[in-house]
């Protein structure tokens, strides 16, 4: 048992990281009320299983609101994403670092307004690729794009109609995160 934990927890193979990201929602109807681009703050950590391939878990989200014009309310909007994925990175004996990465989401839209309020999950993907710059021998800052689709199917409600939804879209993060 020591061996075997003593295995996992040698050298570098932990990481986590913190960004925040620019987000391009990939749905018409949620750019035409909330904006294009929105702020998505992200967390994720990671575990480097062989050389240069790893397991990750992240969380992000972004949030928006829309002021609806002669009613004078207010609508709020945010979609939630938490992933599983792998990845690999390039060879640790350089500072400047290529990554690329995949992830299975469970990905969850809320929208709250005129008193109605609804959430709807629904699974969904994410591809992306990057590059890490080690400053220091274990903490990096990196940046990265990455495309993540889900779709809900939605059913009409006071804040919204009825029809297909796309959560997700592209987003452009800058990061900081630590080898441990």
């Amino acid at each position: 048992m020591f061996f075997l934990s003593s295995r996992l927890c040698a050298g570098d193979r932990f990481f986590a990281s913190i960004g925040a990201a620019g987000a391009w929602p990939l749905d018409s109807d949620f750019r035409e009320y909330y904006g294009s681009v929105q702020f998505s703050p992200e967390l994720k950590v990671g575990f480097t299983f062989i050389k240069g391939f790893y397991v990750w878990l992240g969380y992000s989200f972004f949030s928006a609101s829309y002021s609806i014009p002669d009613l004078l309310e207010k609508t709020n909007a945010s979609q939630h994403f938490i992933a599983l994925g792998v990845g690999w990175e390039s060879s640790r004996k350089r500072r400047l670092r290529l990554d690329f990465f995949s992830a299975l989401l469970a990905a969850g839209l809320r929208e709250k307004g005129l008193g109605d309020s609804f959430s709807e999950f629904a699974p969904g993907i994410q591809l992306g690729a990057g590059i890490r710059y080690f400053f220091a021998k274990k903490i990096f800052m990196g940046t990265a794009l990455s495309f993540s689709s889900a779709l809900v199917e939605l059913t009409d409600t006071e804040v919204t109609s009825a029809g297909d939804r796309f959560l997700g879209g592209a987003r452009l993060l800058v990061n900081l995160g630590a080898r441990f």
